[in-house]
């Protein structure tokens, strides 16, 4: 498996794969089109992606603070702390799900944590619920913080890790 950054990588095919792991996704993550996609591996701080055999396996997107990013769940974390990471998006394609690609993102994330000595923050849906994606979080070290209702049929819970 290679680990590659897709802030670097801009091949346009990459996205378009990657793209279609967040559409696979959808609840757990959100539906974007694949400009919107494309656009906030751009803004972000922190792409990377896992590749295997050429095949696309998942990826992780993190923006920093004062990042001109509209979502609800990263203003919760603009106004809780000055300086962060808030991880966007993290998807893996169903058959490699608990295959240890989520945890090899997250120890590259953790790393960056340690760099830098802030905290990492996320939300989880739990409606729709999406408990595997809280128990891997928990288990990277990840605290709830909040529940938040963000719209009927559409409840997160914040979490972080210092």
């Amino acid at each position: 498996m290679e680990l590659i950054n897709l802030k670097i990588n801009q091949d346009v095919e990459i996205f378009s794969s990657f793209y279609e792991i967040n559409q696979q996704q959808v609840p757990k993550v959100g539906s974007v089109s694949l400009e919107e996609f494309i656009n906030l591996i751009k803004i972000s701080d922190i792409s990377y992606g896992i590749i295997k055999k050429g095949i696309c396996l998942g990826f992780v997107i993190c923006l920093r603070e004062n990042t001109k990013y509209h979502s609800i769940n990263y203003k919760f974390f603009q106004k809780r702390h000055k300086r962060f990471f808030y991880i966007d998006r993290i998807a893996v394609v169903n058959e490699y799900q608990s295959s240890g690609i989520g945890s090899t993102l997250y120890k590259k994330l953790l790393s960056f944590r340690d760099f830098f000595n802030i905290p990492i923050c996320a939300e989880v849906n739990i409606d729709p619920p999406n408990e595997l994606s809280i128990n891997f979080h928990k288990k990277h070290g990840f605290s709830e913080i909040i529940e938040s209702t963000i719209k009927e049929g559409y409840s997160v819970v914040y979490m972080e890790i210092d």
